[in-house]
């Protein structure tokens, strides 16, 4: 059958909610897909969640596991606005998981976070999907946002606009949507939890801002990750300019990286079965660096076994289960 967006997903691919309580007793939650083969990864932009991937993780094979990055979905706020906050609240929850050997993908602001987690994780990620992501220059909106009288009138104002569906819906069209109309789950969840959303939003805006002018930002630093990496960006994206992409060339010198016609900011919205395209074809370039490794060619990290996807509750302090299907 056909979704909203006019791709064709499966209906049999149903996704299991689940949340991994943390040391200190904040929760990450996520949205668990079953599959074959190596899993996916997947973090999401500024004011998504995890359910946002779903269009993607319908026509995938894979094992997904999609978070809600902290300060969204169900996820707690971050311990500080800070990326490395994000990363290590998504590695202990992928310890809680015990998920090794995995692609991990990560869009905007959770392409920020997958790439300080790919530093830390070098030996589980075994391929690197970025699509316009954030931390690899600097974004002049993020900083005009923390301007303190900005900063004010964006925190009380925010809110607001989020839960008024014509407001909602102007912003998504005008600098995300790229002409396409939002899911109406997006602008659902925008509106019912936009009280709760915005301070996530704030702590998240502050940290694309400080990764952009920190002395050890991605764009002044080779990053310590040596599989494969792939970036994306569409030449139409309003949010991440398509600029950064030489900051991703310097963080990871060895990474291609793609531009997409007459597309934006939101490609798991806009172009999702060729977004799950090119996500497998990362894969592939996985599987041949491991190939590369078996026949001399060794690569500066090994690979271990992905763990089997389950969907119990979590001995880590997980909640109760609660299945959705994608379609």
């Amino acid at each position: 059958m056909n979704d909203a967006s006019g791709e064709l997903v499966r209906v049999d691919r149903v996704a299991t909610a689940m949340a991994v309580a943390l040391p200190d007793g904040r929760r990450v939650s996520l949205e668990c897909w079953p599959g074959e083969g190596a899993p996916l990864v997947l973090l999401h932009g500024l004011l998504d969640c995890a359910v946002g991937w779903k269009h993607v993780a319908a026509v995938m094979d894979r094992p997904c596991f999609a978070f809600d990055l902290p300060g969204f979905g169900d996820s707690d706020r971050p311990t500080r606005n800070r990326i490395s906050a994000y990363v290590e609240d998504v590695q202990a929850a992928l310890a809680a998981l015990e998920v090794h050997d995995f692609t991990l993908v990560g869009h905007s602001l959770g392409g920020a976070v997958a790439a300080g987690l790919a530093e830390r994780l070098r030996v589980d990620v075994a391929a690197l999907v970025l699509m316009a992501p954030a931390g690899f220059g600097r974004i002049h909106v993020a900083e005009a946002i923390q301007l303190p009288g900005v900063r004010s009138v964006v925190r009380h104002g925010l809110p607001l606009a989020l839960q008024n569906p014509v407001t909602a819906l102007g912003v998504y069209m005008a600098v995300v949507g790229n002409g396409h109309l939002p899911d109406r789950e997006l602008i659902a969840r925008l509106r019912k939890n936009a009280y709760r959303w915005a301070p996530g939003a704030a702590c998240a805006n502050e940290a694309i801002t400080a990764s952009g002018l920190s002395r050890r930002a991605f764009y002044r630093r080779e990053l310590d990750y040596s599989g494969p990496v792939v970036a994306l960006w569409g030449d139409r994206d309003r949010v991440v300019p398509l600029a950064h992409r030489d900051g991703v060339m310097t963080a990871f010198p060895h990474a291609q990286v793609s531009v997409w016609d007459k597309m934006g900011h939101h490609p798991q919205r806009e172009r999702p079965s060729e977004l799950a395209q090119f996500i497998e074809a990362a894969c592939d370039r996985a599987r041949a660096n491991v190939r590369g490794a078996l026949s001399g060619n060794k690569p500066r990290h090994r690979r271990v076994p992905a763990a089997a996807l389950t969907s119990q509750p979590l001995t880590a302090g997980g909640a109760g289960n609660a299945s959705r299907a994608v379609a």
